[in-house]
């Protein structure tokens, strides 16, 4: 608050030297004829004259209420431009046309409106001359009574001389009226926050629901803002200051009003974050809980543009014309950020498409790892070496996504090699053994799964086992293949088999005054036809099962 008085200050005293003047003063030297002739020329001796203490030739301007008497006329000129000066309306004389003939386009009626804001004050055509129209003039006391409080004119009336007294281009009662308006907007603010923040103590202990307390006390900063902003409002245009200093303190307090206005429904999307994040977590899917701070994004970026927009517009600026700007140069912005929009396409891509979820384990070219966060720009990857990587979603959107966490089942494929001394009674048992422990496993696949003596290797006898693990993490997974390997190492000490590890073994075929080793059996051809034949189909010694 204290940049706030610091931004009054030093707002109003460089432009209390300029006066209390509205629109631009120059001579006039035209003809009295001339002075209303043109909808410019009635405006501009309406205050030029004022501001030159000739009221009765401003007075002229309300001609067009032939039952006030001169007197009156000067009373109601002087309350309109007072009433003009203290809310800030500075006159722009280049904004009125100065054609004789001039027509409105829009309602083809020959009258002005001098502020879209104030509707009710316009001039018309009456014979050859622009005067203020019947309406406007039983306005202006309605518009003084609006602008200035009577009971404020009245104790100014009453004020003492040296209260009177200019210092920095004010008077003295007007910078203790600054001074008090200020400190009395301050203290609204604190007590409206120090009774909001009581009532949402007391929601709390009264009321089963959070959400009336968490609605409270995310009002509580923006009203106390409004709140003080208003007052401010309200009673400013008391101060009588100079149309330039009106002027800017109306530019100031409207975009503080609308500000806090824009901060509680900014702050309300919290709390609907809040609310949307605990109805996702309650369903199954993860991609909805990144969804939620998506929304919350975008809701906050689309009222802080609207916003903007509805400030300027009350600012009196062209927001028509800045959008058409901005519609030309947005062709270049849209080149100049084609990787950004293609990342956000990206990110709808993905929400739609749902390749993945949060949590899940992915394998996008040459990054892996698991999902944290999908935002509007790029997807957050923690891989299995704890660092975060960043990918942008215009490249994931075009990737193949290996999706490991949306997977039924895990897999385990290996070779156990039992050595050369494995009996083929031994290797069937093994086998068997290792079949038996995969039907044990309640977390094995029953209806699919490979364990076969597959092959000879260089050093050992070679079996695969190829099973499948119904596990829903990674870490599960580890932990079901030691159970499953830990159970085959015991049933293997159990029959007597012997893993291989690479060996060789050298065999001497004689040793001095020894006998030579004899290789294999020695069968006559016709043994050993008949041990083959005993291994054809229909034949005793024949088990392929």
């Amino acid at each position: 608050m204290k940049k706030i008085i610091v931004s009054f200050i030093i707002i109003i005293l460089p432009c209390a030297v300029i006066g209390q003047t509205t629109g631009q003063a120059r001579p006039a030297a035209v003809q009295e004829w001339q002075r209303f002739s043109t909808p410019r020329q009635a405006i501009y001796n309406f205050i030029y004259w004022q501001n030159h203490n000739r009221p009765d030739i401003a007075a002229q301007a309300l001609r067009a209420d032939s039952t006030l008497s001169l007197e009156e006329r000067i009373d109601l000129a002087g309350k309109l431009k007072r009433s003009l000066d203290a809310r800030g309306l500075f006159i722009s004389m280049e904004k009125y046309p100065d054609e004789v003939g001039f027509i409105n386009k829009l309602t083809g009626v020959q009258e002005v409106v001098l502020f879209e804001r104030l509707p009710r004050i316009a001039i018309r055509k009456y014979d050859s001359q622009w005067l203020f129209t019947p309406e406007t003039i039983k306005y202006i006391p309605e518009l003084y009574e609006d602008t200035f409080s009577a009971s404020f004119e009245m104790l100014i009336k009453e004020l003492p001389a040296w209260l009177q007294i200019g210092f920095i281009g004010l008077a003295m009662w007007q910078i203790l009226g600054l001074f008090f308006i200020l400190l009395g907007g301050l203290l609204l603010r604190k007590f409206s926050e120090f009774f909001l923040t009581k009532f949402a103590e007391r929601l709390q202990k009264h009321t089963e629901t959070e959400w009336d307390e968490r609605i409270v006390r995310a009002a509580i900063k923006p009203l106390g803002l409004f709140l003080m902003t208003s007052i401010y409002s309200l009673t400013y245009t008391n101060l009588q200051l100079g149309v330039t200093i009106n002027q800017y303190l109306r530019y100031i307090l409207t975009a503080l009003i609308y500000s806090a206005i824009i901060w509680l429904i900014y702050r309300m999307i919290d709390v609907l974050e809040t609310y949307l994040t605990r109805i996702t977590s309650a369903t199954e899917s993860k991609l909805d809980d990144q969804l939620v701070p998506l929304i919350r994004k975008t809701l906050k970026v689309f009222v802080v543009i609207l916003g903007t927009i509805f400030i300027l517009q009350n600012l009196d600026v062209d927001v028509a014309s800045l959008l058409t700007g901005l519609g030309i140069g947005g062709l270049a912005f849209a080149l100049a950020a084609r990787d950004t929009l293609a990342n956000f396409f990206g990110s709808i891509t993905i929400f739609i498409d749902k390749p993945f979820q949060v949590g899940d384990w992915v394998v996008a070219g040459n990054i892996e790892g698991t999902v944290e966060e999908v935002g509007f720009r790029s997807t957050r990857i923690r891989t299995f070496y704890n660092s975060l990587v960043s990918v942008p979603n215009a490249k994931i959107a075009d990737s193949a996504i290996d999706n490991m966490g949306l997977r039924q089942y895990r897999r385990l494929k290996t070779t156990l090699g039992l050595t050369y001394s494995t009996t083929a009674e031994q290797m069937q048992a093994f086998i068997d053994g290792v079949r038996a422990i995969v039907l044990a496993n309640p977390r094995t696949r029953k209806d699919y799964y490979e364990i076969h003596f597959n092959s000879f290797g260089d050093f050992s006898l070679n079996v695969l086992v190829y099973v499948f693990f119904k596990v829903p993490n990674w870490s599960e997974e580890l932990q079901e293949r030691h159970n499953l390997l830990l159970e085959i190492l015991k049933m293997a000490e159990a029959i007597g088999v012997e893993f291989a590890f690479p060996t060789q073994t050298v065999h001497l075929d004689s040793m001095p005054g020894k006998k030579a080793r004899e290789v294999g059996k020695k069968l006559s051809p016709e043994e050993m036809a008949k041990k083959i034949a005993d291994f054809a189909p229909q034949n005793e010694t024949r088990k392929p099962a």
